[in-house]
């Protein structure tokens, strides 16, 4: 009898450590399931976000990111992506506000930097914008003729020529600056900034118009990317189009140009053309990979159009990782 009664509590006590283990893997996989539901809702909303950037729907971004933000707490791609966001809406104290967020995890990430400094630009903080300027040169020096512009912004003409001298005994003064060394080292303050300052009311298109006209004489690439850039800034896709497809025929083994025609389709929402024109972009690359992950970016927004999420996600992790190096 007392042998019977040992075997039933055993018995009894696999059965209850049996059902233990079960209820915590049960706990396990419930978690694992939640964690992943919650990946997939992320992704799900940042390419929602990037989307309705690239149209111009920016408060939908925005709200498609505070979703994202709430699912992973201060990812630094969301953060960069709400700055940017609200830069376009001309909200610059919240711009200004998630791209601090955003350095204090990556203080010597390049492209948030730089979009710092753009901020304070539009906020006409321009000794901030400086600042920030100094901060970039010490990880990129050669974007230390930057500060010019800077320096005469903010009213300090006397640091804009002593760094012009600097970069002039150097051969460094880049072309867009030769006239402007000219004038500063040559004349008076003032009648070099009310001569060589372009004013900021100078509407886009008036310069796209100029932009055009000097591509039109010259025919050359540096003109034509020139006239691309402000095209895609201004938004004006279809020119865009116009322009990428027939310097592509003159330039066939330009990355450059194959970007910017894919941005142009994918803007125009023809994405399986634009990833066409991209993958054919990748074949000219070589050693440039701030142009790879470029392209690479672009390309998710093609699959990510096309209803590829998965092949989305990969691109832009592997764009955003190429362009942080």
């Amino acid at each position: 009898m007392f042998k019977k009664s040992k075997h039933i509590a055993f018995f009894l006590g696999v059965l209850m450590t049996s059902g233990l283990a079960m209820g915590q893997e049960d706990i396990v996989s419930s978690e694992e399931m939640l964690y992943e539901q919650q990946q997939i809702n992320f992704q799900t909303f940042f390419f929602e976000a990037i989307q309705q950037k690239s149209i111009g729907n920016f408060d939908k971004a925005i709200f498609a990111l505070e979703a994202c933000n709430n699912i992973n707490k201060d990812n630094i791609a969301v953060l960069f992506e709400l700055s940017k966001n609200y830069t376009f809406l001309f909200k610059y104290t919240e711009a200004e506000y998630y791209i601090l967020k955003g350095l204090e995890k990556a203080p010597n990430n390049i492209h948030m930097l730089r979009h710092l400094k753009e901020v304070k630009t539009k906020k006409n903080d321009y000794s901030g914008a400086i600042g920030i300027q100094k901060r970039i040169v010490e990880l990129r020096p050669d974007e230390e003729p930057d500060l010019v512009i800077l320096y005469i912004k903010s009213g300090e003409i006397d640091n804009a020529i002593e760094l012009l001298k600097k970069l002039d005994s150097l051969q460094k003064v880049p072309e867009g600056l030769e006239s402007l060394k000219e004038s500063l080292l040559q004349e008076t303050p003032g009648a070099a900034l009310t001569e060589t300052i372009p004013s900021n009311e100078t509407p886009p298109k008036s310069q796209v118009d100029l932009l055009k006209e000097t591509y039109a004489l010259k025919k050359d690439l540096n003109s034509l990317k020139s006239l691309l850039d402000k095209e895609w800034k201004t938004k004006q896709y279809l020119d865009l189009l116009k322009d990428s497809e027939e310097g592509l025929s003159m330039f066939p083994s330009q990355p450059y140009l194959y970007l910017m025609h894919g941005r142009a389709l994918n803007s125009l929402r023809k994405y399986e053309e634009a990833l066409k024109t991209l993958e054919n972009g990748l074949d000219y690359l070589i050693d440039d990979d701030v142009m790879k992950g470029d392209i690479m970016l672009e390309m998710s927004l093609s699959f990510k159009g096309v209803g590829n999420n998965k092949m989305s996600s990969e691109y832009y992790e592997k764009g955003l990782e190429l362009k942080e190096k």
